[in-house]
């Protein structure tokens, strides 16, 4: 009896170490605008004209640590720093994005900003519309804006360190939608 089941475990573990599970296929299409997007249903077929792809494992050849090398940077003083103040900062908007159509029906639009590398001490952002001041906040990168008007517009961000030095942001054209409700016609 002890030495069925011996046979009977081994035939299921090399039964179990043979069987492999059959993955679901992985579809390729390239849309109108040239982008290949990939997908794993196979409806995809049909509808986008997906072809199959080959998606094979990489073999494990083995593995070696790697340790990383020791690194220790050197404390920098901030206060005595003179190479600090002499940093050229990036602004951009990101949000509104160039030509975007924004729905604000109370003028209220959020201007987000990215500033590389972020400012270690106080900072503050005014954001022009047009030219004009409209708002401004202190060390944020998210500022709402009221009072938006609708139709096309310019927001360029200009930012002032404590240092005195401005940084300016790139200009970006959006428009703004303001639908009135109960007008007659």
């Amino acid at each position: 009896m002890k030495g069925f089941i011996t046979i009977l475990s081994f035939t299921f573990c090399f039964l179990l170490a043979n069987v492999t599970q059959a993955a679901p296929g992985v579809y390729k299409w390239v849309d109108e605008n040239g982008v290949s997007h990939y997908g794993d249903e196979e409806r995809l077929v049909q509808q986008k004209g997906a072809k199959p792809i080959q998606i094979t494992t990489p073999k494990k050849i083995g593995s070696t640590a790697i340790t990383p090398p020791k690194y220790t940077p050197k404390p920098i003083n901030i206060r005595n720093n003179t190479n600090l103040q002499n940093i050229n900062y990036i602004l951009s908007v990101l949000s509104p994005t160039p030509d975007q159509v924004i729905r604000a029906n109370n003028g209220v639009i959020t201007v987000v900003t990215g500033i590389n590398p972020r400012p270690k001490g106080d900072f503050s952002l005014k954001v022009f519309i047009d030219n004009s001041l409209y708002a401004s906040a202190n060390n944020t990168t998210r500022i709402d804006v009221e009072g938006v008007p609708r139709g096309e517009h310019t927001v360029q961000v200009k930012m002032a360190l404590k240092n005195g030095k401005i940084f300016a942001s790139n200009s970006v054209k959006f428009s703004v939608l303001r639908v009135a409700l109960g007008r007659k016609k």
